[in-house]
């Protein structure tokens, strides 16, 4: 195991307890139109990888689907079997999944690559397991770039206020798959055909921008582990500037970041 997957594993097993309060608040609204865009699931076996607390696969039993879920974090997958009892959840590795080719008709990955040493491994390990004609779909940050406010606003704030080099694990690209074309030519190396690409818009909003460190930390474990190793002093620097950027950012009492997101649909060849 890398570096940067031993980071990622401690890392969201540590936030599990908190994942749905928060983070999961975002990543809630993307179920909806990840799931709407595999069609009809009933009486299908379907896949949640990278499940965390089992959303994805909690709706997808609703809709009529056999579904499982697996998530390389132990702590979010026992979240996942408490709250969701007729899903079954176990743990295991996207980039290896721990189920015979050709095992389910659809599968989804709500936000996982961004966070996996291996994004185009992940998506041919998901490949490996769905029959001919299976269905995928896939959501994934997009970047500042994309118009990624959250992201952006971080990136501004650090840039400005400097950290320092640090020994932590490289990470990967977080956005790269974010960018429409480099999802297209991935999904395509991996043994998909590519249906469509759409945008889903996510909002994140606080009464506070102390909850933005919050968010940092649960969201963004590659930058958060970075600001857990700076000095004291920096780290105060970079809290104080997160206050006086996020207040500025305040409109009717709130302060909201767009989090848009990257949906893929595609099927196997």
């Amino acid at each position: 195991m890398t570096a940067f997957q031993d980071m990622e594993h401690e890392g969201w097993d540590k936030r599990a307890g908190g994942y749905r309060d928060l983070f999961g608040s975002i990543t809630s609204q993307g179920v909806g139109p990840l799931l709407d865009a595999l069609g009809s699931l009933e009486g299908c076996d379907f896949l949640d990888i990278a499940c965390g607390t089992g959303e994805v696969a909690g709706a997808a039993r609703r809709r009529g689907a056999r579904a499982q879920g697996v998530d390389f974090a132990e702590k979010m997958v026992a979240q996942a079997r408490e709250k969701f009892a007729a899903v079954e959840f176990r743990r295991g590795e996207a980039q290896e999944l721990p189920f015979e080719d050709a095992s389910f008709d659809a599968a989804a990955c709500g936000f996982g690559l961004p966070y996996f040493a291996d994004p185009g491994q992940a998506l041919r390990s998901a490949r490996r397991v769905l029959r001919p004609g299976g269905r995928f779909a896939l959501t994934t940050w997009c970047g500042p770039a994309q118009g990624g406010e959250f992201f952006a606003f971080v990136d501004q704030v650090l840039a400005e206020h400097g950290i320092a080099e640090v020994s932590s694990p490289m990470r990967t690209p977080m956005f790269r798959l974010g960018d429409a074309e480099e999802c297209h030519r991935c999904l395509v190396e991996a043994g998909f055909n590519v249906s469509r690409i759409d945008v889903v818009d996510l909002v994140w909003s606080t009464f506070s921008p102390r909850a933005i460190p919050e968010m940092i930390d649960a969201s963004m474990i590659w930058t958060s582990n970075a600001l857990q190793r700076q000095a004291p002093a920096v780290r105060d620097s970079i809290a104080r500037a997160i206050d006086v950027a996020g207040e500025r950012m305040r409109q009717g009492g709130k302060i909201a970041f767009r989090l848009p997101a990257l949906l893929a649909v595609a099927s196997v060849r």
